[in-house]
């Protein structure tokens, strides 16, 4: 088996569930499968429906292995890019990438001369990412706080 290297990955926060707070679940604080605040590497979407649902691998309730779900954007925030140096999780991306057609991990870009496939270790990868990781964080939760302008 090859060794795999560090790769780049837009990975997001799993935000607490919305309970009410006099609930009978008041206590609890997460998705179904994803404690709240779970790190959750995203490795694609469908694109179709403007990525309202996304492809996101990571690990769930009293779990020792990743795993993957479909879940809705809306439920994640903090997207950032980064390197993934775990080879478990690498190995479940791959995994999850030769199962699945959701998972690309936005490895593509259109070009003046047509598409352009970068490698998940190259460093053009590193720094679209970045790009793709804010341009969900905006849509889905707005500018951040500190870019807000100010009108005086």
């Amino acid at each position: 088996m090859t060794e795999l290297g560090p790769e780049w990955c837009v990975v997001g926060t799993l935000l607490p569930y919305p309970y009410s707070p006099t609930g009978p679940q008041a206590e609890l604080r997460s998705q179904k499968i994803f404690p709240a605040g779970a790190k959750l590497y995203v490795l694609g979407g469908f694109a179709g429906m403007g990525y309202e649902t996304l492809t996101v691998l990571g690990y769930a309730h009293r779990r020792r292995s990743p795993v993957k779900a479909h879940i809705k954007a809306k439920y994640l925030g903090g997207f950032r890019a980064q390197l993934v140096y775990r080879p478990v999780v690498l190995r479940a991306i791959h995994w999850a990438e030769a199962e699945d057609g959701t998972c690309h991990r936005w490895l593509f870009e259109y070009r003046e001369h047509g598409r352009a496939d970068l490698a998940p270790s190259d460093p053009a990868t590193g720094e679209r990412l970045p790009r793709v990781a804010a341009d969900f964080q905006k849509r889905l939760h707005g500018p951040p706080p500190d870019s807000a302008d100010e009108r005086g």
